[in-house]
């Protein structure tokens, strides 16, 4: 039987060719009868090869909290960490590192303020501060940044795999893969396509971060010279009476 080529029929098939796609109408790849530990490794090793990736989530600390919405790729990042006390971005384009943050961020967890801290945040607000890679503050800030970096982080798992089900992220259908029954992390790896890891969850009651928008280019741009202080030249060669509170991020090592 013939069926008729409507018009619905024909646009869809034209969007499948100029996407290159085979249009499988999400056909499962087959991933769910491999073992926990076989499936973990594909998922690590197709993240691993991607060019970028959306992570989006909240990470839970003890008794901190920080959303999390950072677009990465190989050459750099962009996007915003927020704790209770703070709104940070970050942005980094190669090697060069760029923060920038309301003036609480500029305070220590105590909240010290004064003269100088205060002219400093003042100074420093609107602007992004460029982070030198000598700077101790560095290493740790553009670890959030990296993409590689972040997705080892994300796909740590201890403990002995187990298949937990399933669970659909943003409309994908995905298996959920547990370590430890829950206790040193879970992840949800995409059961169509490529089996890239589209959700984790740190432990229980720590959040969970989303992975999404799998190589899919963005832009990064560097700030306009008039939007960038040298935070060293603030001081002249002193220590600075305000600095990044990099103490209120979680570390990504």
């Amino acid at each position: 039987m013939r069926l008729p080529q409507t018009k619905t029929t024909i646009a869809l098939l034209t969007a499948c060719v100029l996407a290159g796609t085979a249009c499988s109408q999400g056909k499962e790849s087959g991933l769910g009868a491999e073992s926990p530990d076989t499936i973990a490794g594909r998922s690590r090793t197709a993240a691993s090869a991607a060019n970028s990736v959306h992570v989006q989530g909240v990470w839970k600390i003890q008794s901190q909290e920080f959303k999390i919405d950072l677009r990465l790729k190989r050459e750099g990042g962009v996007g915003t960490v927020v704790t209770a006390d703070s709104t940070i971005e970050l942005l980094r384009v190669g090697e060069e590192l760029f923060v920038r943050g309301d003036a609480r961020l500029y305070q220590g967890r105590d909240g010290r303020g004064g003269p100088e801290v205060e002219q400093s945040a003042a100074l420093l607000r609107d602007k992004f501060v460029k982070v030198h890679r000598d700077d101790p503050s560095y290493a740790r800030l553009a670890g959030f940044t990296r993409m590689q970096d972040m997705i080892t982080d994300l796909i740590r798992l201890n403990g002995k795999l187990k298949k937990d089900g399933r669970e659909k992220v943003r409309g994908t259908e995905t298996l959920k893969i547990a370590a430890d029954r829950g206790r040193g992390g879970e992840l949800r790896v995409a059961l169509t396509g490529t089996p890239f890891p589209l959700k984790y969850i740190p432990a229980p009651h720590s959040g969970s971060l989303e992975l999404f928008e799998y190589d899919q280019d963005f832009p990064l741009v560097l700030p306009k010279a008039e939007e960038v202080v040298d935070y060293g030249t603030l001081t002249d060669g002193k220590e600075p009476g305000a600095k990044p509170g990099t103490d209120q991020l979680p570390g990504t090592d």
